[in-house]
């Protein structure tokens, strides 16, 4: 959602432990709470403009046996359903195309599932010509590809992925993924979320920088790797 006015919305909330959703990503999930299947089984019962579902993350502490009300960030994303399979055994398998963030204005009191009343945050337009974008997306292809190469499997992002990164999909396209596949804690990816997609981009290519130093310095100490029976 770019620069315009934005109007506050009502969206079904889904709180997840440990994932935070970016616009322009794709999300996969397997439900199995009978109450979020309710939502499921709602929401494909809409019109393909009103199937939406805001993900948000839960605080710490949240309980595990999914009693009560457990508190959420007042933030998230909005994901489009663009597929749902409605399973035999009641469970479902959903997938969400992210589509803009949003800020929580209001929970509203719903059974048997949650909802809220959200903001949708308005991003800046960005010139992809621009100097210091054209710069920021130089780094992170050329850091992607490295870190792919050097690390293989133990990297989030695998090489493929990185080449097609690298052709043509727009910047912040490329940021949110990286973002979203990055091995970050979940509440350092919700500050990626907070930020605005310039900013983001500078925080990905410093991660990605500070991934790169630490493989340049356990380099010399690889091979010691292949003689570990003499340890």
């Amino acid at each position: 959602m770019k620069d315009g006015p934005s109007e506050d919305r009502r969206l079904p909330l889904f709180p997840l432990p440990d994932v935070v959703h970016f616009p322009r990503t794709e999300l996969r999930l397997d439900v199995r709470d009978p109450r979020y299947q309710r939502l499921i089984r709602d929401i494909v019962e809409k019109d393909e403009e009103a199937r939406c579902i805001g993900i948000v993350l839960l605080k710490p502490g949240w309980d595990h046996d999914g009693a009560g009300r457990p508190e959420i960030f007042p933030g998230g994303t909005a994901g489009r359903v663009m597929d749902a399979e409605l399973l035999p055994n009641g469970c479902s398998s959903v997938v969400l195309h992210g589509e803009f963030r949003f800020e929580l204005r209001r929970e509203i009191l719903h059974e048997p599932y949650r909802e809220g009343v959200v903001h949708p945050v308005a991003e800046p337009w960005l010139n992809e010509r621009d100097a210091g974008i054209v710069a920021v997306r130089g780094g992170i292809v050329d850091l992607l590809r490295r870190l792919a190469a050097e690390l293989g499997e133990s990297f989030p992002v695998a090489a493929e992925e990185a080449e097609q990164l690298s052709k043509g999909c727009a910047f912040e396209e490329l940021v949110n993924c990286v973002a979203a596949q990055l091995d970050l804690p979940p509440l350092r990816k919700l500050q990626l979320l907070h930020e605005t997609i310039p900013e983001r981009g500078l925080s990905v290519l410093s991660i990605l920088r500070s991934r790169q130093r630490v493989v340049d310095l356990l380099r010399p100490f690889c091979h010691l790797s292949t003689k570990s029976h003499l340890n």
